[in-house]
């Protein structure tokens, strides 16, 4: 990589216009740019994608850099901006998805009412309750706090002192042992 003068001379080619110059920056900074998108995005398949709005944005914004040799820190922010972007986009499409899932599951569950199923709906929702019970009380916390209070995984990882990663991890498997709970107490009714 060339020294700060090297780095400065091209930045402030750049900022004048000079593609060349801008390309230049581009190759030497794709890959830590890259890296960072890599590490951080939703969908490793988007990195690329991230990046490329990342120097795009950049040529765009290069008249708005005070300083020639800020160039690192400056590139870096448009990217920790762009992966936020990514990232509440991410959350919005989890949030619909999970709405019309819920929907769905809404409008099956009146059909099935609408078809003479309301014991064995009754049955489930009752075999849930028990399941719950029988989860430690911290998870039933949890449980609680994003179903009955709709708090995101953020923000109960800010609530009990984890991380939004862990309380996701937390409740793939509490999905999971109510899942095979239930399962269990329908089985046991059928013998």
């Amino acid at each position: 990589m060339a020294d700060d003068r090297d780095l400065k001379t091209l930045v402030a080619l750049a900022r004048g216009g000079d593609t060349d110059a801008f390309g230049t920056l581009v190759s030497r900074f794709s890959g830590a740019v890259r890296a960072a998108c890599l590490l951080r995005a939703a969908d490793p398949s988007r990195a690329d994608d991230i990046a490329q709005q990342v120097f795009l944005t950049a040529w765009r914004r290069l008249p708005d850099l005070s300083e020639d040799g800020a160039f690192w820190p400056w590139i870096d922010a448009i990217t920790r901006r762009h992966l936020m972007n990514e990232w509440r986009r991410v959350q919005r499409e989890r949030g619909l998805r999970q709405r019309y899932t819920l929907q769905w599951l809404s409008t099956q569950d009146q059909e099935e009412l609408a078809e003479g199923d309301a014991a064995e709906l009754e049955v489930r929702v009752e075999s849930l309750r028990m399941c719950m019970e029988k989860l430690p009380e911290n998870l039933r916390k949890i449980v609680k706090m994003r179903y009955h209070d709709n708090c995101t995984s953020q923000t109960i990882g800010k609530l009990t002192g984890r991380s939004a990663d862990s309380i996701r991890q937390t409740f793939v498997r509490v999905r999971e042992k109510l899942r095979e709970c239930i399962e269990r107490r329908m089985a046991e009714r059928r013998v």
